[in-house]
């Protein structure tokens, strides 16, 4: 199984688990506070997961290109129970005035661990010093978005944030190439303009 299909196969977990929580806060047998605490750590546990796939992903991709062994760069773990439990809170006050509220929680828990280990890839390349660019890695199922942001395979710098959406399994694939031309916001950001 490939990266995409590891980082969705953990998507769907998260989301299973979150729902299994869901479902017993609505059954009684556990409280507000108890399912905001578990849907939070479930999904700062899935995170994480997603983030280390990330980077090791982002280490194998650029071994292949260079033909020698390169360390993981180890990419930084914020806390997210915090963030993760007014996220829960707020999910669970929106799904008691829908009509599609598992859907609601649903896409919470998976969407949290697609959007960790974009952000994960992104650091990881730009941690390694090796990278100076990606492309756009799009998903089977690419969506017009996506699409537009791929620009027919173009290279951006590697300091250029990577765009993703809620549920995105595009991921980036790095460039180790020299000469990647400057973006606005990259030259911007370093002086240039």
């Amino acid at each position: 199984m490939g990266y995409r299909e590891t980082l969705s196969q953990l998507a769907f977990e998260s989301e299973r688990a979150i729902l299994a929580t869901y479902r017993s806060f609505l059954e009684g047998l556990l409280d507000r506070e108890e399912t905001v605490r578990m849907i939070a750590h479930l999904i700062a546990e899935a995170n994480g997961r997603a983030r280390s796939l990330a980077d090791m992903a982002m280490a194998a991709q650029m071994m292949v290109e260079l033909q020698e062994p390169l360390p993981v760069t180890g990419v930084a773990y914020p806390d997210d129970v915090p963030r993760l439990r007014k996220a829960a809170d707020t999910v669970l006050t929106v799904a008691e005035a829908s009509e599609v509220p598992e859907a609601i929680v649903a896409r919470l828990a998976r969407s949290e661990p697609l959007e960790a280990a974009a952000e994960a890839a992104q650091d990881a390349m730009v941690r390694s010093g090796l990278t100076k660019g990606w492309i756009r890695q799009k998903s089977p199922n690419a969506c017009q978005l996506c699409t537009w942001w791929w620009r027919e395979g173009r290279v951006w710098p590697a300091e250029h944030p990577f765009q993703h959406h809620k549920g995105c399994t595009c991921s980036p694939k790095p460039v180790l190439r020299e000469g990647i031309r400057e973006t606005w916001k990259t030259a911007r950001a370093k002086g240039i303009r």
